[in-house]
């Protein structure tokens, strides 16, 4: 989603008590579409529960892992080194800070790269892994490498006669050994590459799979300068990078299958996910544990899994009383709500009276054979817009909220899309599904303040935008 990509986001606080701020590490860890929206302070418990969720996934999609870390450049917008060791990049002219991601990359011409003081002792066990992207497939392009006066001692690279390998040499250069990809490189394409020196072992790691593998005898320590973006070849610099780089890791140790596939975003997948071939399965796991915490639902099932985690009344008997079934569906909800939500719930009419914690419902009247509908938790009220898609007698209200979908709220890149991000949206092809932070658009009448009709994101158009009369709207705040 770095600890900044995708940083992120321990125990699972009591019902009301405590504050998210307590268990959970310094939210500039998420970089999983790198929403800057803090934690709303509230009195709604769920709420509190739903975001404690949503930010251990966001941390797991920013694949959060500190364990042996010897450095970390996110390549967000500066130089700096999360790991907390304060080794700053000093970046060449050659580069530029670009977004072409969720929290942005370094973007270099082939001119020069990025360096710090040597980082890792080369000759113990060692992982360095990177995002990167290849404008061009003419050279060889190294991402991340480290020298000696002279030599390059490893290098994880694009060559064009063998595609990704993970390299080192002798430092009289007369020597390397490569272990290389399956698959192929392809300009314009995201990948995450790493590359894991261990016990005469070198492998390369894919987008977070084992793809490659070799025995070296090849060990000594090179100790002058980290580089990203090139490296060197009897003392010049070569490789330089053309195209971009982002969230940069090097650990002082050789990281596992499964800590490569939770660094790459691998597990995130898994972790996090829209459910439709199996039982909703939400969990509130363990700090010591990020894998621990699942949420693979859909919409439904995930707010009725939080209600149930947050609240003792939240029984199967509740909810087949006051909506029809143990396991409601997005139209059960909106149906309860507008005709008698129980003793636990109160009817929200007005789209301005909405407040963090409230629940949005959307029937769909039969419309569409997969879903009955979608359900939504108000995260905050973020103002009235009026940049796009207004309509007479109606007043347009931007709200973030919390919810599990197969399909984020917003277009990544677009001008339209920056006010009113998504934590799932990753660059313009990729996203993930599942829970996580985003905005919809909610329309009110001006003679009624009620709910009149409503649209995906920001960046939805009219062919999707629905009124009231198509597909009604109700809400309900827990009491």
């Amino acid at each position: 989603m770095r600890v900044s990509r995708r940083t992120l986001f321990g125990a699972a606080a009591a019902a009301g008590a405590g504050t998210l701020a307590a268990t959970v590490p310094a939210p500039r860890a998420a970089r999983a579409g790198e929403l800057d929206a803090p934690f709303v302070p509230g009195t709604a418990p769920h709420l509190l529960q739903a975001e404690q969720l949503v930010q251990y996934q966001r941390l797991i999609a920013a694949g959060y892992l500190t364990d042996g870390l010897a450095g970390h450049w996110p390549l967000g917008g500066d130089g700096s080194d999360r790991s907390g060791l304060g080794r700053t990049l000093a970046v060449g002219p050659g580069a530029s800070w670009t977004t072409l991601r969720a929290g942005g990359e370094l973007s270099l011409d082939g001119s020069s790269g990025a360096t710090a003081p040597a980082v890792l002792d080369t000759a113990g066990s060692f992982t360095v892994s990177a995002w990167v992207r290849l404008a061009s497939l003419s050279a060889t392009y190294t991402a991340v490498s480290q020298d000696s006066p002279t030599a390059t001692r490893f290098l994880l690279q694009y060559d064009p006669a063998l595609g990704w390998a993970f390299k080192v040499r002798s430092a009289d250069e007369r020597e390397k050994a490569s272990a290389v990809a399956t698959t192929p490189a392809a300009a314009g394409t995201w990948v995450h590459l790493a590359g894991v020196s261990h016990e005469g072992t070198l492998s390369l790691y894919v987008d977070g799979v084992l793809e490659g593998s070799t025995r070296t005898a090849l060990a000594w320590r090179a100790d002058r300068t980290f580089h990203i973006g090139q490296a060197t070849w009897e003392g010049t610099t070569v490789n330089r990078w053309k195209g971009a780089i982002a969230d940069v890791r090097a650990y002082q140790r050789a990281l596992t299958a499964d800590e490569i596939a939770l660094v790459a975003g691998r597990t995130a997948r898994s972790a996090n996910h829209y459910e439709t071939a199996a039982p909703a399965d939400v969990r509130w796991g363990s700090p010591a544990d990020l894998t621990s915490w699942r949420s693979r639902a859909r919409c439904a099932s995930f707010i009725t899994a939080v209600l149930r985690h947050t609240y003792p009344w939240a029984t199967d008997e509740y909810f087949r009383t006051h909506f029809g079934d143990h396991s409601p569906e997005a139209a059960d909800y909106r149906k309860g709500f507008e005709t008698q939500p129980g003793p636990r719930m109160r009817r929200i009419t007005r789209v301005a009276d909405l407040q963090p914690g409230d629940l949005i419902a959307v029937d769909y009247a039969g419309t569409d054979p997969a879903n009955t509908g979608h359900i939504v938790m108000v995260r905050r009220l973020k103002g009235v817009h009026t940049g796009s898609l207004t309509f007479p007698g109606e007043t347009q209200h931007a709200v973030e909220i919390i919810d599990c979908t197969s399909d984020p709220h917003g277009v990544y890149g677009l001008a339209t899309y920056a006010p009113y991000p998504d934590t799932r949206m990753i660059d313009d092809a990729t996203v993930l599904t599942g829970t996580g932070i985003g905005h919809m658009m909610f329309y009110a009448s001006d003679a009624t303040g009620a709910f009149s009709r409503y649209r995906w994101s920001v960046n939805t158009g009219a062919a999707k935008t629905y009124t009231t009369a198509a597909r009604p709207i109700s809400a309900a705040r827990i009491l």
